[in-house]
């Protein structure tokens, strides 16, 4: 497996060439490309969340703990002072990462789900409807982000490949195979939920229309994906960004 050093260094290299190259064909203005860049370098990181009190997982961890705190005190049918809104927030955000931790220490395996193909298409695509509903961004703009996750998700899943063959040695590591896979067959409960859960996500993707177009230049035919894209009628995540207030 690559070092943190190694992910990070090839990460920004692989994500600050491809916001240069989306910057030239006017893809997005600097500011964008800036971002683009950040969320890239993040993603190359991410997949080794599932080592366990990893910076990746610590980081994350913290990260999505203090969105749950900031969704809760949000959600609570009480008006608060600046000050409480704080302390609130702060609190949650605590207990929630404490809780967090202890979840996936306990049930998270190194180079389990995390390392998989399937999970770097379900936060891809995550991606891509946060962008859209919360922040407000152009369809473009949000399976920009989403391709970025991928890049950069793809980026450290091939240099731990890359580390499982001992080229000095002639070679081939245990580890081989374990990394760059379609789904983890050994947690195969967990590859089924996220199967599931990414054709609903789908169905709340903004317009699939970035995507085939980036197919189609490809050479990658796209009538069969356009054709059994799913959409749904109602909305969730766009009611819950009006509830907070998030969306447009």
């Amino acid at each position: 497996m690559a070092n943190f050093k190694t992910h990070l260094s090839v990460g920004i290299t692989v994500s600050s060439l491809t916001a240069l190259a989306g910057y030239d064909r006017g893809l997005g203005d600097a500011d964008q490309m800036q971002w683009l860049f950040l969320i890239g370098t993040i993603a190359s990181l991410l997949p080794d969340i599932d080592v366990k009190q990893s910076k990746p997982m610590r980081g994350a961890l913290m990260l999505f703990g203090a969105g749950i705190g900031y969704l809760a005190v949000r959600t609570l049918p009480f008006q608060f002072t600046t000050l409480e809104f704080g302390v609130l927030w702060l609190l949650i955000w605590l207990v929630a990462n404490q809780i967090l931790q202890v979840l996936f220490i306990r049930f998270v395996v190194h180079r389990g789900i995390w390392h998989s193909l399937l999970m770097a298409v379900v936060l891809a695509v995550s991606s891509a409807i946060t962008a859209d509903t919360f922040f407000a961004q152009s369809t473009q703009m949000s399976w920009l982000v989403a391709g970025f996750i991928l890049l950069g998700y793809l980026t450290h899943l091939t240099l731990d490949e890359l580390a499982s063959v001992d080229v000095r040695g002639n070679r081939v590591k245990r580890s081989f195979g374990t990394a760059l896979k379609p789904i983890s067959l050994r947690n195969w409960p967990a590859s089924l939920f996220l199967i599931g859960w990414l054709y609903f996500l789908l169905g709340f993707a903004p317009h699939p229309a970035p995507v085939l177009a980036g197919l189609n230049t490809l050479g990658i035919p796209t009538t069969w994906v356009a054709q059994h894209w799913p959409r749904w009628s109602f909305n969730y995540w766009q009611t819950w960004g009006r509830v907070l207030g998030l969306s447009r």
